[in-house]
């Protein structure tokens, strides 16, 4: 994927349209054996903040973005040499929990229209509402 499309749709630049097909280019790739979703980085540093990401969880519940797409653009965020957040902050320790949670759902929080809420409200406010209902697989001592 090329990165440079996520950042515009964080700018407001490209639609939620756009960012679904580029995700789901990078996940035939990924599906064929390239396991690096990120195929263009960025050439300038780009802040992620929690707003961008309750962008994607808004464009989600919109029906714009497939919930399965978010480990993809995830992947993205988290690969790119570009897209920065610092963990040891208040914001930047919310995207860091909700970037790592949408990369591996397999052992986090199930990626649903439903969870997309909750994802929203620990990005705006710092709750975390989840359950375990929530949980992709049974939950043991976390």
């Amino acid at each position: 994927m090329n990165a440079d499309v996520l950042k515009g749709f964080f700018e407001g630049r490209v639609p939620a349209a756009e960012i679904a097909r580029e995700a789901a280019r990078a996940e035939t790739l990924w599906n064929e054996g390239t396991h690096d979703a990120l195929t263009a980085d960025l050439t300038a540093e780009f802040p992620v903040r929690p707003a961008h990401l309750v962008a994607l969880c808004d464009a989600v519940t919109k029906g714009e973005v497939k919930p399965c797409q978010l480990e993809v653009l995830a992947s993205v965020l988290v690969r790119s040499e570009k897209f920065m957040w610092d963990p040891r902050s208040r914001e930047g320790a919310l995207v860091s929990r909700v970037i790592y949670a949408w990369e591996a759902p397999e052992i986090n929080y199930l990626l649903t229209v439903a969870t997309m809420a909750k994802f929203r409200r620990l990005l705006l406010t710092g709750e975390d509402r989840f359950d375990n209902a929530d949980w992709s697989e049974e939950p043991g001592p976390r």
